[in-house]
């Protein structure tokens, strides 16, 4: 029986319907940067299975050997009968980016051999959607794509994280917090986690409370020091870098966050010049329509050749520092006062 599925962006969440209904395909790939989001359906399919001092779960952190791997799929747990089968979790398995065993892709294919015990699930960073093992677990299993989330995305996940402790949140508010984590689902968690203890008993969350608790990433604050070099608050940009060297973040972090953040101020230029839309731009710079939108208002603020004069700048100075010529320190102060 064939139980593919196409993808879209929220295709991740009828992983969700699998486990509330014990209804598991045979086969199951989760791939993408949303290591959250990896860690979280893991440990939930784990669960299920009776979790990880289960007699019915494994997990190999790497790539196992074939005949071992398809051994204990073709093995019927002891439990079966009192659960939902066998797990076979592998990790970082690289058959997703490179030639797979031919075994294991013939003992996937036949389907209608499979052992109905068995339940095999890959957690990878990277696919080649060309490949033989993928479009092996795409037609008879289940394929998702766990990226960065949009912005729309991340505040319904927030909202329910905090409804789930007895939290409320405007949705103004909400914009606040996710304004100073970013769109890391680990930064937010521990934001939100923070806010749920410090609220107590109190149900609803305030601006108040964001300002008090949530500490701005690194990277917003580099992106604000960027913008006070456009408007030509030398004074301001200054004051954000001895905030960071303060918080003991590294000047050479800094000075790649600034070639980051100016590398895609030239391609959200570029995305203009192409004439894209919102969502072929924010894929074009590799960031979450929110993130594009705030990108877009800062390179007003910038010529085309400008931010080029900056990335090769920070360039030099990479290999100034490197090479002993130059201090990381005085790289960026070179950066945001000449």
């Amino acid at each position: 029986m064939a139980y593919g599925k196409k993808e879209n962006d929220n295709e991740y969440l009828k992983l969700g319907d699998d486990l509330k209904s014990g209804d598991f395909k045979p086969y199951y790939l989760v791939y993408g940067t949303e290591e959250y989001l990896k860690l979280s359906y893991k440990k939930a399919f784990r669960k299920a299975f009776g979790g990880e001092d289960g007699m019915a779960y494994t997990f190999f952190d790497g790539a196992p050997d074939v005949d071992e791997l398809i051994d204990l799929l073709n093995t019927i747990p002891f439990t079966f009968g009192d659960n939902n089968g066998r797990l076979v979790i592998v990790g970082d398995s690289q058959w997703f980016k490179k030639t797979p065993p031919e075994k294991l892709v013939k003992f996937l294919e036949d389907i209608d051999h499979y052992p109905d015990t068995a339940h095999l699930m890959f957690i990878e960073s990277d696919v080649d959607k060309r490949g033989k093992l993928y479009k092996v677990i795409q037609k008879n299993g289940f394929a998702c794509e766990m990226g960065v989330q949009d912005h729309g995305q991340l505040s319904r996940w927030a909202a329910r994280y905090l409804s789930n402790a007895g939290k409320k949140i405007r949705s103004s508010t909400m914009d606040l917090v996710l304004s100073k984590s970013g769109d890391s689902m680990d930064n937010i968690a521990s934001e939100l986690e923070k806010l749920i203890a410090y609220t107590g008993e109190r149900e609803i969350i305030e601006d108040e409370d964001v300002e008090i608790i949530c500490s701005q990433n690194v990277e917003d604050r580099v992106f604000d020091m960027i913008t006070e070099m456009s408007l030509g608050n030398t004074d301001r940009a200054m004051k954000y870098y001895a905030d960071l060297l303060t918080l003991q973040e590294a000047p050479m972090k800094i000075l790649s966050l600034m070639r980051r953040n100016f590398n895609q101020l030239l391609l959200t230029k570029e995305s203009v010049t192409k004439g894209m839309t919102a969502q072929e731009a924010a894929k074009y710079v590799g960031v979450t329509p929110w993130i594009l939108s705030k990108l877009q208002n800062q390179a007003k603020h910038y010529s085309l050749d400008g931010i080029e004069d900056y990335l090769s700048r920070c360039l030099d100075y990479d290999e100034a520092i490197k090479s002993g010529n130059l201090s990381d320190r005085m790289a960026v102060e070179l950066l945001l006062t000449v």
